[in-house]
């Protein structure tokens, strides 16, 4: 009896503890890559500034809109007089006006107005999608950072318990007096420096984890497990058709080629310097009859006016000099960028192939570090081998596994940055 209650005290903790360390878990929000895409489309600061300059757009669209639209001006004035002027005993005249006018034609300026706002409104969404791939493209290579870092801490993990294992492997050896004292030392410094390592490891896990959160704008004591790893999956691609796409698809080029239509549209608000304008302009008037000479309380009047420059002693020439000149700036701006996006495709493909060639190396490398660090160890177990050996062996393999998962990680963004390069890596997402 009182072992089966002993049993089931020992069940109910072990049910708690399972509890317990369930919502610890649940704490912790895990963090894919996908999602954290998300959290900074929502909250990088970047981000949202660019968003600020889609709503200014929209507000140059209204203001641009309303210089065609009518506008109304109320005005009313008070007289205090010395004395009354004859026909009137009033000291005090009170009187009050609403103006309406109505454009018909400012030279062109209107409508040119009109049009560069709305090129401007279509230059803002593309810029919104310029800085949310940059910022994107940021995501990625600091999850990946983080993805390398925990893959390290895996590696220093492994080489520590190789190294407790191999001391208590010494330790029997000197017992049986088939090892020195100089041996037990090499392996207790190969612990310590083990030790060292996942220390290290650790710490720029932690420090990746950070950026990462920074960049997501995250408050940094947030409780996060990222997930997912780093693999090698090799793709294949076409130059030339990464070219036409990012021809057709890069945010930053469309936007400089919308600023030639800007110029245009400069170019014809200037030349309105000395062009006819026409408007129409009706005003009423309110008088207080017993404080003046009117006999009528309200008047009106309507009227046309239509101004017609003659000389401005070159000014609107100089300014459509200017605005012409600004023209040729953006014209050259455009092909400029089609040059600098020609250089980032190629580079990012070389990179790529640079990139899978190393992993490659990598991965190679790395099995051989595996076999050597075996034949030493069989070796130091039969005595045909010395310990250095095996010391040596295990250090290339612990670094053999660092390169390979720092190639992984290096082929993993070139991926991604040809897909920046693109001009597509918000549209379609580089995700596990």
């Amino acid at each position: 009896m009182r072992y089966a209650k002993r049993t089931a005290l020992v069940f109910m903790l072990l049910l708690l503890m399972g509890q317990i360390g369930w919502a610890a878990s649940e704490n912790s929000m895990v963090l894919t890559l996908e999602k954290a895409l998300s959290i900074a489309e929502e909250q990088n600061l970047d981000i949202l500034s660019a968003r600020q300059e889609l709503i200014r757009a929209g507000g140059k669209q209204v203001e641009a809109k309303a210089g065609g639209l009518p506008s109304l001006d109320a005005g009313a004035t008070y007289t205090r007089r010395e004395k009354p002027d004859a026909g009137s005993d009033e000291e005090n005249v009170n009187t009050a006006s609403l103006t309406l006018t109505q454009p018909i034609y400012q030279g062109g300026r209107i409508t040119a107005a009109k049009r560069q706002a709305s090129i401007e409104q279509r230059q803002a969404e593309f810029y919104y999608k310029e800085v949310f791939e940059q910022v994107a493209l940021n995501v990625y290579n600091r999850f990946y950072s983080v993805l390398l870092e925990k893959e390290n801490v895996k590696t220093a993990e492994d080489a520590l318990l190789f190294a407790e294992k191999y001391l208590e492997e010494v330790k029997k050896k000197r017992a049986l007096g088939l090892a020195t004292g100089l041996e037990i030392t090499r392996a207790e410094k190969q612990l310590a420096e083990n030790r060292t390592g996942l220390i290290r490891a650790n710490n720029n896990l932690e420090i990746a984890k950070i950026n990462l959160l920074e960049l997501l704008n995250i408050r940094p004591e947030t409780s996060y497990e990222i997930e997912g790893a780093l693999s090698y999956n090799p793709i294949e691609g076409d130059m030339e058709s990464s070219l036409t796409k990012a021809l057709s698809s890069r945010a930053d080029y469309q936007r400089a080629e919308l600023q030639v239509n800007v110029a245009d549209q400069q170019i014809e608000i200037a030349k309105s310097g000395m062009r006819p304008s026409v408007s129409i302009k009706g005003t009423y008037r309110y008088d207080d009859p017993e404080q003046t000479l009117y006999n009528s309380k309200d008047t009106w009047q309507a009227s046309i006016n239509v101004d017609i420059p003659v000389m401005d002693s070159g000014l609107t020439h100089g300014r459509v000099v200017q605005q012409k000149a600004v023209r040729e700036q953006a014209v050259h701006a455009v092909n400029k960028k089609e040059e600098s996006i020609l250089t980032e495709v190629n580079s990012v493909y070389l990179d790529l192939e640079t990139a899978s060639q190393v992993v490659e190396e990598a991965q190679i490398n790395l099995e051989l570090a595996k076999e050597t660090l075996r034949l030493s160890e069989v070796g130091y177990r039969e005595g045909v081998g010395i310990q250095l050996d095996v010391l040596d062996a295990r250090a290339s393999l612990t670094n053999a596994r660092r390169e390979y998962s720092s190639a992984v990680k290096d082929y993993a963004y070139a991926i991604v940055r040809l897909r920046k390069a693109e001009g597509i890596l918000t549209e379609e997402p580089v995700l596990p």
